[in-house]
């Protein structure tokens, strides 16, 4: 059954090294396409399950130096930067909304990434 209630989150990439993106796989540059456009999830849970995915992974390659903007659907200005690592993502709070200690937070699961957003969303 498909869900057709209002999205949670939001996704976008923010900024990418475009210089290396000819470079990559046709899947690779069709989703990054896909992601340069505005994304919704329907749950907290969705976007974690789509970020701790095997297609989002193929876009964690250190030389393309990406970063995703995570937004509340329903208010577009309160957001978050993500930004893949080796070890899982990174929280970025860069407009201060004190969700996270030094306004940041490495998670290194999938659990970790809904307990950092379910933070997020509850504060702001």
């Amino acid at each position: 059954m498909v869900e057709t209630g209002t999205p949670a989150l939001t996704l976008v990439i923010k900024s990418i090294d475009s210089g290396k993106i000819n470079q990559l796989e046709k899947d690779v540059q069709g989703l990054i396409g896909t992601l340069s456009m505005l994304c919704s999830f329907l749950s907290v849970k969705d976007f974690c399950s789509f970020i701790f995915s095997e297609k989002f992974e193929l876009l964690t390659l250190p030389e393309l130096e990406i970063v995703f903007e995570i937004g509340v659907y329903s208010q577009h200005e309160i957001t978050l930067q993500l930004t893949p690592d080796k070890n899982g993502v990174i929280l970025n709070d860069l407009i201060g909304q004190n969700c996270f200690e030094n306004n940041f937070v490495i998670c290194s699961t999938m659990n970790d990434l809904e307990i950092g957003i379910v933070t997020w969303l509850t504060n702001v």
